[in-house]
């Protein structure tokens, strides 16, 4: 396997110390210990650099969640699932990479990690919550990452930085471990994955991961038998039926067609958004660190004065503004937990009747272009594509797929049942092949020097 990642750690960690300061990426590293680890290492992926989101433990670093208020928050001996699994195979961790604070804002903008800067425009954000994952692919500082996605945090940063990201369902590959947990009543709208360049990458990840990662439970076998495009409210990317369709009859020769089974986006982002505000104070109370009350009081102080009434860092802003629109639509709107978890599962419902019948989603990960640092929040957009998939609690891969006006990236994503990963790469790879025959579909290097 370890031919499939041809980055060293020797230039992984040239690469950090050259640009590390500029892109942002991580949260924190540890370049001389690697350094001299890659020199022992054995195994299907001895020597090979890879990162981690910093919500999975790792027993040398520090696990902030992204926020301020746990920077030195360390658990000597303690390691989360991913890092056990890649580091008994031989993978070699250079470090942390940044996220928003809490995992929440879909932006890697975080006072413990900076702002990661995305990789076509330095101005702009990498996505989140995982930007830092994805950017450390894009950047070449990393061979993989692993990161989570619960509402988009794979698939949104994997699609700005232009790389491939798979989100795996809970189902199938649950979340063992994770700072700041994830709230119990919310756990099945969470999913984790990996970031890779190529699609043989991401097979060598799965099979070192699935002994220690994967569950016991097997869904039924899927087999795609039709295509369905689902992007009712297209967005900066309005021609996205015409440049998609034609290439995904070519490449994968099953029949596509318009999907009218759900319901438009403005619609699935409602029953998404009651979800997390009729489990507001689930979100606050699963941080042990701040209570109810005291959280509520820090999420005005952070919106409103962004930091700089008396420093304030217990959250930041970014996240803070998404945290008190939560607030408020749990005050007003969203107030019947049952009835928006009975939305929701209706969603889910849905994906299942599709999928039964043997048709695959494609859609946009998103219709929108990577907004500038701090204005994530303003674009409600941003996530109408996302969300479906963690309603549905999807497989979810993530493919690069041309530009926005030639030069921001944009990319598809492929929804299909739980377990059905290997049949999303195989149908990726088809994919991936042909749009690699249009030049108008490549994409310039982000690779550092």
């Amino acid at each position: 396997m370890k031919h499939l990642f041809p980055l060293t750690v020797e230039e992984a960690a040239r690469r950090t110390r050259r640009h590390g300061t500029f892109v942002r990426v991580h949260v924190s590293t540890r370049l001389d210990e690697a350094l001299e680890e890659a020199q022992d290492r054995t195994g299907p992926l001895a020597g090979v650099p890879f990162g981690l989101k910093d919500e999975f433990d790792t027993p040398t670093l520090p696990t902030t969640g992204g926020s301020w208020r746990h920077r030195h928050r360390t658990t000597p001996g303690v390691s989360s699932a991913p890092f056990r699994a890649f580091d008994s195979a031989g993978a070699v961790l250079i470090g942390k990479s940044n996220l928003s604070d809490m995992g929440l804002a879909p932006e890697a903008s975080s006072y413990v990690g900076g702002n990661t800067k995305n990789p076509f425009d330095p101005a702009r954000t990498s996505g989140g919550s995982s930007g830092g994952s994805a950017a450390s692919v894009a950047y070449g500082l990393h061979a993989f990452d692993w990161g989570t996605d619960i509402g988009g945090s794979i698939r949104l940063p994997a699609a700005f930085c232009g790389v491939l990201g798979l989100k795996l369902s809970d189902a199938t590959w649950p979340l063992q471990e994770l700072f700041p947990e994830v709230p119990d009543s919310m756990r099945w709208l969470c999913g984790q994955g990996p970031f890779t360049r190529n699609t043989d990458q991401m097979r060598a990840l799965l099979d070192v991961a699935s002994p220690e990662m994967r569950s016991d439970f097997e869904p039924e076998q899927f087999f795609p038998r039709r295509i369905e495009i689902y992007a009712p409210d297209a967005g900066a990317w309005g021609t996205f039926a015409d440049d998609v369709g034609p290439l995904l009859r070519v490449a994968t020769e099953l029949p596509v067609a318009d999907c009218r089974a759900l319901e438009p986006t403005n619609v699935l982002r409602e029953v998404f958004a009651g979800i997390w505000a009729s489990h507001f104070e689930d979100l606050l109370e699963s941080d042990d660190d701040i209570g109810l009350g005291e959280g509520l009081l820090a999420v005005v102080s952070a919106a409103l004065f962004r930091g700089r009434l008396f420093r304030d860092r217990r959250f930041h802003p970014t996240t803070a503004e998404l945290l008190l629109l939560i607030a408020i639509g749990r005050a007003t709107v969203f107030r019947d937990r049952s009835k928006a978890r009975a939305r929701a599962f209706s969603v889910r419902d849905t994906f299942c009747d599709l999928w039964a019948d043997g048709r695959l989603v494609v859609a946009p990960v998103t219709a929108h272009p990577p907004p500038k640092f701090h204005r994530s929040n303003w674009n409600t957009e941003l996530l109408a594509y996302t969300v479906a998939g963690n309603l549905s609690d999807a497989t979810g891969l993530s493919i690069p797929f041309g530009t926005f006006d030639g030069r921001l990236p944009r990319a598809i994503q492929l929804l299909g049942p739980p377990g059905s990963e290997q049949v999303l790469l195989d149908l990726g790879d088809r994919i991936i092949a042909e749009r690699d025959r249009r030049p108008e579909l490549r994409q310039p290097s982000t690779e550092l020097s």
